[in-house]
């Protein structure tokens, strides 16, 4: 059996230093942008959270359009006129409606 002396050693724990130096960098930088709470992952809440924020945005749009329907629905007699015509095919009492059929082919 050979048995290496203190100085080589010491001499082999200098050199394997450096190594380990590295894989413990290498290591914690992986679970720095790949890891639960990395980088990416940042990356991929930040994106989820800006689609929400503008699903959120259209949403709000599409509620106030709604609401303004809504009460000229209530208070706005033209309106309410204007969609049961158009909507309902409604006429005044007198009117007369016309309908055409399509043209052959």
């Amino acid at each position: 059996m050979t048995s290496e002396s203190p100085d080589d050693q010491r001499k082999h724990a200098i050199k394997s230093r450096p190594v380990c130096l590295v894989l413990v960098a290498l290591v914690g930088l992986s679970f720095a942008v790949l890891g639960e709470k990395g980088a990416l992952r940042l990356h991929q809440v930040r994106q989820h959270q800006a689609q929400l924020l503008e699903q959120v945005q259209q949403l709000n749009t599409s509620n106030l359009m709604l609401r303004n329907e809504v009460a000229a629905l209530q208070n706005d007699d033209r309106y309410l006129e204007q969609v049961a015509r158009g909507q309902l095919s409604f006429v005044r009492d007198g009117e007369l409606v016309y309908q055409f059929l399509p043209k052959p082919r």
